[in-house]
């Protein structure tokens, strides 16, 4: 059931009467989306749904529950609207401002917002670059340590960096062209550089075990049978986690959107989109996985989504061994890795992490570090305000 929407749907409403055409659903901004991307995570259909979705319900919306998007013909930016955890009050947030004059189009913007009344408390602009970082603080923006977002993550999911994957360093090629997990090379990668090995060994051998079980992963296609496979996944694993005290910031809510609303093009090659589950063998299935990602580059993805029901508690009476099971994280990161491959996919961003036990999972997986930033507009009345 959602809450009763008024606060953030109010604001939309300003919103569309004072900029119009230049703000549209994010559903519905496809095809302006594709003309921006280059590379960077945020900038994808998913990745704006995600980011200024509203489903979440510290901010949700009744109208536009997939987020807003601005784009003025030059500039482009996600618009959402939310209440820090613990607090009432909400912020405007920027997400991945794109275009020759995004700073100037961010500042304007934001006055003209507030000319109107509203967002008088402290704005947000992230997924930054180090270079817009320094720019955007270099036009008079602070840094997130004036204002954090959450005490225990300041800049959220980008309080850790990034965590981008070299596919031709995770793998190796046989003679015939199949893909082989591949040892992890370098000597920052010493102490775990067999992990991904003997994690998808570990997992063969338990389906081994288990032989009346098999693990299936396909294309997502938006069904409702799907849907609600897809939503029990992802509130598993955060109930999962809020029982072992690791949910900082995020919300399941914040993936429905990713859940419920199919993005534009294809499957398998505009976007990634898959559904893992554990079949018995009489045909029943049980949900243990849902990704999703997009195409942000030609040979570049993001993945926003990347939850495994790995909890075996969760699953009690199904395995005749158990051994073995916890290793589906990497079994599944891997074959997911395996079929974007065979797309032409050969770098995936995997975003960051609010927490250091997130971070510490993706780095041993072989993720490489690519931080992104917030800065802060001040609140009005703040004699530092942008």
């Amino acid at each position: 059931m959602r809450l009763l929407v008024i606060e953030r749907d109010q604001f939309e409403d300003r919103l569309k009467s004072i900029f119009g055409p230049r703000i549209t659903p994010v559903e519905e901004s496809f095809e302006i989306i594709q003309e921006f991307k280059d590379g960077s995570f945020a900038m994808g259909h998913i990745g704006l749904m995600l980011y200024a979705n509203g489903y979440n319900l510290r901010g949700a919306s009744s109208k536009y529950p997939n987020g807003l998007v601005y784009h003025d013909g030059t500039n482009i930016f996600g618009v959402g609207y939310f209440s820090k955890e613990g607090h009432v009050a909400k912020h405007l947030h920027i997400v991945a401002p794109k275009g020759p004059t995004r700073i100037e189009a961010v500042r304007e913007f934001i006055a003209a917002v507030r000319a109107a009344g509203l967002a008088k408390e402290s704005v947000y602009i992230r997924h930054l670059s180090a270079e817009d970082r320094d720019a955007f603080l270099a036009a008079g923006f602070t840094g997130i340590e004036t204002d954090p977002w959450h005490l225990g993550a300041p800049e959220e999911d980008e309080t850790y960096p990034n965590r981008v994957y070299y596919l031709d360093e995770l793998f190796e090629q046989d003679a015939d062209g199949t893909l082989q997990v591949a040892k992890l090379a370098g000597e920052e990668r010493r102490k775990y550089k067999n992990k991904n090995k003997l994690a998808y060994r570990r997992f063969q051998n338990f389906l081994e075990r288990n032989p009346h079980l098999s693990f299936e992963i396909e294309p997502y296609h938006y069904s409702g049978p799907e849907k609600e496979s897809a939503r029990s996944v992802v509130e598993s694993y955060f109930q999962a986690r809020r029982e072992q005290g690791t949910v900082v910031g995020s919300t399941p809510e914040d993936y429905l959107a990713i859940v419920r609303e199919k993005p534009g093009g294809d499957n398998e090659r505009d976007y990634f989109s898959y559904l893992g589950n554990i079949v018995t063998e009489d045909g029943e299935k049980f949900p243990a996985m849902f990704f999703a990602g997009e195409r942000i580059g030609e040979c570049r993805a993001a993945l926003y989504c990347t939850m495994t029901m790995r909890f075996r508690e969760r699953l009690t009476g199904l395995f005749k061994d158990s051994t073995g099971f916890t290793a589906i994280p990497q079994y599944v990161w891997l074959n997911v890795f395996r079929l974007m491959w065979e797309q032409g996919i050969r770098e995936v961003d995997a975003g960051g992490s609010e927490v250091k036990g997130l971070d510490d999972q993706k780095r041993q997986l072989g993720g490489k570090p690519e931080k992104t930033f917030w800065v802060v507009g001040a609140a009005v009345g703040d004699s530092s305000a942008a």
